[in-house]
C-alpha cells in the first residue's frame, strides 16, 4: 500500500515565508471549485474578489509518493467522496470545513505570484484566526490553475458575479 507518511514531504519551491518550525503537515487537499467575483458600476474595470467555493479532496497519499505532482495531475482523485468544502465566512475570511480536522477560519498574511501569474491565481499563506475549532494553524494554497478574474466586466451588468473555475493545492499545518 502507498505510504501518506507526510512528515518528509516538502512544499514545491515558493516565496512564502515557510511553516513555523513547531507545525506538521496534517494533510494536503485538492481544492477545486470557483473563485468569485463581482463587476461594479464601471464595467470597464476588471471585477472585485469576492471569495471562493471548492470542493476538497485528499491528495496526501497521492503528493507524499510524489510531492512535485502538478495539480491537474491529480484529478483522478476527484473520484473519490469530497473531504470537506472551503468557502468564505464573510467577504475577508477563508474558511475550511474539513471532517475529522473541524473548521479552520483564516486570514491571508502573505502571498506570492504562481509561476504562470497570467494564468493562474496567487500562491497563498493563511492563518488561523479565531472561531477555529480544528489544530490546524496555517494553510498555505499552491500549484494553482485557473481562477484568475477577467480583464474587464464588459458585456457584463453592475452586480453580477463572475465565477472562475480554478483547483489548487491547500497544504495544512
Amino acid at each position: 500500500a502507498p505510504s501518506c507518511d507526510l512528515s518528509g514531504v516538502a512544499q514545491p519551491a515558493n516565496a512564502l515565508t515557510p511553516p513555523a518550525a513547531d507545525l506538521s503537515l496534517v494533510l494536503i487537499a485538492l481544492g477545486e471549485g470557483t473563485q468569485n467575483y463581482t463587476c461594479g458600476a464601471d464595467i470597464t474595470l476588471a471585477p472585485t474578489a469576492i471569495g471562493a467555493v471548492a470542493q476538497l479532496f485528499n491528495a496526501s497519499c497521492a503528493l507524499s509518493n510524489n510531492p512535485s505532482a502538478d495539480t491537474p495531475s491529480l484529478g483522478f482523485i476527484e473520484e473519490s467522496p469530497a473531504i470537506g468544502s472551503h468557502f468564505f465566512f464573510d467577504s475577508t475570511t477563508p474558511d475550511f470545513d474539513i471532517i475529522g480536522l473541524g473548521n479552520t477560519r483564516t486570514k491571508k498574511a502573505e502571498e506570492a505570484l504562481a509561476p504562470q501569474p497570467s494564468a493562474n491565481i496567487k500562491w497563498l499563506r493563511l492563518e488561523a484566526q479565531a472561531g477555529s475549532t480544528s489544530v490546524v494553524k496555517q494553510i498555505y494554497r499552491l500549484n494553482t490553475v485557473g481562477g484568475l478574474a477577467p480583464k474587464s466586466c464588459e458585456g457584463r451588468q453592475a452586480g453580477e458575479v463572475v465565477t472562475v473555475e480554478y483547483e489548487a493545492q491547500y497544504w495544512l499545518y
